[in-house]
């Protein structure tokens, strides 16, 4: 997003992640976070004695997510550090392999069907589920609405070097008796590892990357809107 926001809450925020890092020298005005100068896009400017600056920007240089809203006019801010932001623009169809087997792994979770211990290494480890099971049996009543990998890094060694981890927003429906509010949004990081003999990259953990978060409801897509289920 490579425009201004120029809002109170922008330009608050800002001042309170870069905790007056902003500096004014020979009339330019320079943006330094932890030490190290940004370049911008669009430059700084004084006015009405307020230092306005590029939220995008900022939020960049510190892990934190920002979106504009045009229908709500809105700026939206994800204060939850996103460290997967390497640049991996390189991988091209290595990217495609991953999401296919990411994709395989939430279509065995909703069909429940044998099989999905293919898409897993030998060493598969995860924090929530038993690594022997791959998918536990207390989310047999679960089903995924909807997914989207928002992020990756690059985490192999000079011995093991195809591997990354990805992040994944997972939205689920929670069928619970017990439940007043039945869809969840959690982010998990999917660790994954290119296997030699099988020709593939397989999916070596699977761990939680934030709490479970309960939504009141979630848009697909226009006409497609699931709420809560009030029981």
């Amino acid at each position: 997003m490579k425009k201004y926001i120029w809002s109170g809450l922008a330009i608050g925020l800002a001042s309170v992640l870069i905790s007056g890092s902003i500096l004014a020298a020979t009339g330019k005005i320079k943006i330094i976070v932890n030490g190290t100068e940004l370049s911008t896009d669009t430059s700084p400017k004084i006015e009405d004695g307020r230092v306005l600056v590029p939220i995008s920007t900022i939020s960049k240089a510190l892990g934190v997510g920002v979106t504009w809203d045009p229908k709500s006019k809105s700026v939206k801010v994800d204060s939850k550090p996103n460290v997967l932001n390497d640049d991996l623009s390189a991988l091209y169809t290595t990217y495609a392999s991953v999401r296919d087997v990411i994709a395989e792994y939430f279509s065995y979770y909703d069909s429940k069907k044998d099989g999905y211990q293919a898409l897993v290494t030998d060493q598969f480890k995860s924090d929530f589920v038993d690594p022997k099971k791959i998918i536990s049996d207390d989310l047999l009543l679960d089903s995924i609405l909807d997914y989207k990998i928002i992020g990756g890094k690059f985490i192999g060694t000079l011995e093991e070097p195809f591997q990354y981890k990805f992040r994944v927003e997972v939205i689920r429906f929670i069928e619970r008796n017990n439940s007043s509010t039945n869809v969840a949004k959690i982010q998990l990081d999917f660790n994954m590892k290119y296997d030699q003999d099988k020709g593939k990259y397989l999916i070596d953990g699977i761990y939680k990357a934030s709490k479970e978060e309960r939504i009141n409801s979630y848009t697909v897509f226009t006409g497609l809107t699931f709420k809560d289920v009030i029981r």
